[in-house]
């Protein structure tokens, strides 16, 4: 979600005031849909994120609650590139305890994709070890969507698109396109319409109703400027002929 920059995929930067010394602090940045191929450049963009040290990758999802992997093996998600935060003075007792210390607030059945994501715990990871937060462009949709999310389902706001164990956190997928997701198993498939009817320019021989025709009386099509000027002309016409008419009996 960085703006201004198209697509740079597998790449590692370092954010401004990361210093060296002690033990490097990646965030590692993941994209969850095609679609971040045209916003990641406006700033926008699906991504999941994990804390990367020590060897080991840190996120949270629901139905796992935290959890650790691979570095850039996100199940589900392509990875886009790696942020170097900064360096961690502590050792491994240190980082337990940090994340011993969050994982009340990250409980597997706490996650909300709006306003308890990976991303949020990215940040509160990252905060406890090097008191900074993230980059504000990982998860600028979800801040974004904090003003609709009464609009969202609750299935869709509780089920993470990344988890342990080689799938999304809640084990039935999400409600949107992830990378990798296997289509059989999602149980959320929302369809819009489910009628008999035809699409809009569609080819088909059978009848079809204008979009404004049926609160017209049937009417095929709208009518011109020419149609409505050439009906007044013979209705103007029609009364000038009826005033002769009239006349001539007097």
């Amino acid at each position: 979600m960085s703006g201004g920059r198209g697509y740079e995929g597998g790449r590692t930067r370092m954010v401004s005031g990361a210093l060296h010394g002690g033990t490097v602090v990646l965030l590692n940045v993941y994209d969850l849909s095609p679609a971040n191929e045209y916003l990641y450049s406006i700033g926008m963009g699906l991504h999941h994120s994990g804390v990367e040290i020590l060897g080991k990758e840190y996120s949270f999802a629901s139905g796992g609650g935290v959890f650790d992997s691979t570095p850039k093996e996100a199940p589900g998600a392509k990875f886009r590139e790696s942020i170097e935060l900064g360096s961690f003075e502590g050792g491994s007792a240190e980082l337990s305890s940090a994340i011993s210390d969050l994982r009340d607030e990250f409980g597997p059945d706490r996650y909300n994709l709006i306003k308890r994501n990976c991303n949020h715990f990215a940040n509160a990871l990252v905060w406890r070890l090097l008191k900074r937060t993230i980059p504000g462009h990982v998860n600028r949709l979800a801040n974004i969507g904090q003003c609709c999310s009464c609009l969202l389902p609750k299935k869709l706001l509780e089920e993470s698109p990344v988890g342990p164990n080689g799938g999304g956190g809640g084990g039935s997928g999400g409600g949107f396109q992830v990378y990798g997701r296997d289509k059989k198993n999602d149980s959320i498939s929302t369809q819009a319409f489910s009628g008999s009817g035809v699409a809009l320019g569609s080819q088909d021989s059978g009848s079809r109703v204008p979009l404004l025709g049926s609160w017209r009386g049937g009417k095929k099509k709208e009518e011109t400027l020419t149609d409505r000027r050439e009906k007044a002309r013979m209705a103007a016409l029609a009364r000038f002929e009826a005033q002769n008419a009239g006349s001539d009996r007097e």
